[in-house]
């Protein structure tokens, strides 16, 4: 353990006020979860083990993160995750299919798919880490919505095409772990949306 993680972990309380926190523990708690996860699973996963392998102490984590669930959270589902969509093809089953792939990316890492079912059953538990995950969700996904014209109804905080194939892949997941989401399945779920979306032709003047 370095002199600056041992720093870190001295007692147990908030930061002092003005104490900038080092990033290079923060970067290798995040290392050792995605780490362990893998190794372990998620409902085997312990704090002291991840502070073990970042070589710091739990202290240190619990500075940082209110608890598993949260720290597994930032590491398997950072906010930089979702990448900022472009202003649009033009062309409505390129864009739906980018909504798609998106998607697709944002899921199919083994270590989202290792933690996923337990992270769940652990978020929808916790208030605090529900909204933050679908803060984030909401956030760059949201920005799809405007491309489809489609209004977003006042209690959602997704918009439903976001929702529809979140769902989906989060669903394939969970029902078997080793479910493909692959270029064709990619393709499979934007036929699926874009044979029943309205076409130009079909809308009113």
């Amino acid at each position: 353990m370095t002199a600056e993680s041992r720093a870190e972990g001295k007692g147990s309380g908030p930061t002092a006020p003005g104490r900038p926190r080092d990033g290079r523990i923060d970067a290798a708690i995040i290392a050792a979860t995605r780490e362990l996860i893998l190794e372990t699973g998620y409902s085997a996963l312990s704090l002291s083990a991840i502070a073990a392998r970042a070589g710091t102490t739990t202290a240190a984590i619990y500075r940082r993160w209110s608890g598993k669930a949260q720290l597994v959270h930032e590491a398997v589902l950072p906010a930089d995750a979702i990448a900022v969509p472009d202003s649009g093809s033009g062309d409505i089953r390129d864009d739906i299919r980018a909504v798609v792939d998106t998607v697709r990316t944002l899921f199919d890492r083994p270590d989202v798919r290792v933690a996923l079912p337990g992270l769940i059953a652990d978020t929808v538990a916790d208030p605090d880490i529900h909204t933050m995950m679908i803060t984030r969700l909401a956030g760059n996904l949201g920005a799809f919505e405007s491309r489809f014209g489609q209004e977003r109804r006042d209690a959602d905080r997704l918009p439903m095409l976001a929702e529809v194939v979140a769902g989906t892949a989060i669903f394939r997941i969970l029902i078997r772990q080793d479910a493909a989401l692959d270029d064709a399945w990619v393709d499979e779920m934007t036929e699926l949306i874009t044979d029943r979306w309205p076409s130009d032709s079909d809308t009113p003047p």
